[in-house]
């Protein structure tokens, strides 16, 4: 995700960048969280609230939609054989994930803060515990990054909230009011799950494997 700051142009106005395949059919792979019904309606009345700042239409999943991804083992926009990679890869990552997870208590995500970039309004969440940082790392590590591409290295856990219908200039003053928005929701997480994603972001996919925190 790039900082809002880089990306102001010189009358302190920010670019969107229009989301261009939002609701389309695609296929990626991916190492979520399993998030609850609560949690999804406590970020969506988030989303509402967001609507009511900015000055046009947005793209905003449904509650059911609104996810973590900690690292995603397959891009929906890279363009290479995403089957045959994910078989040659599928057992070392379940097996990866699933000893990270074994032993490990149930955790949770504080969302405390939004964050606005020319390509998304994100929601940032902390998570004390260090698992998430600690199988990131180890995905790097272990796992060979598709044809082509390097591994992924996050700074962020977050949640997309909303994507970009049109790109516009936004003034600084209503990128600060969002990010000024309050936020304080906790995720209990029971389990993590891997994915795989149909329809953009998330608004189709089947879950594969699924592993209990306990």
């Amino acid at each position: 995700m790039t900082s809002h700051k880089d990306v102001f142009n010189a009358d302190g106005m920010l670019q969107t960048i229009a989301d261009d395949i939002w609701g389309q059919r695609c296929l990626a792979y991916h190492v979520q969280p399993h998030l609850s019904a609560e949690t999804q309606a406590s970020l969506a009345q988030v989303q509402e609230t967001i609507a009511g700042c900015w000055p046009v239409p947005l793209f905003m999943a449904p509650p059911e939609a609104l996810h973590v991804t900690l690292y995603p083992f397959v891009q929906v926009k890279h363009r290479f054989d995403k089957e045959a990679y994910w078989s040659s890869i599928f057992e070392p990552c379940r097996a990866l994930v699933e000893g990270i997870c074994r032993g490990h208590p149930p955790l949770e995500l504080r969302f405390s803060r939004l964050k606005v970039t020319d390509t998304a309004i994100i929601a940032i969440a902390d998570d004390e515990s260090g698992l998430i940082d600690e199988m990131r790392g180890a995905i790097v590590e272990v796992i060979p990054p598709p044809p082509g591409q390097r591994p992924i290295f996050y700074d962020l856990i977050h949640t997309t909230l909303a994507r970009y219908r049109t790109p516009d200039m936004i003034p600084d003053e209503i990128v600060a009011a969002v990010e000024a928005i309050p936020v304080s929701v906790t995720a209990p997480v029971e389990r993590l799950k891997i994915i795989r994603e149909t329809v953009f972001p998330c608004q189709g996919l089947d879950e594969i494997h699924s592993f209990p925190l306990a």
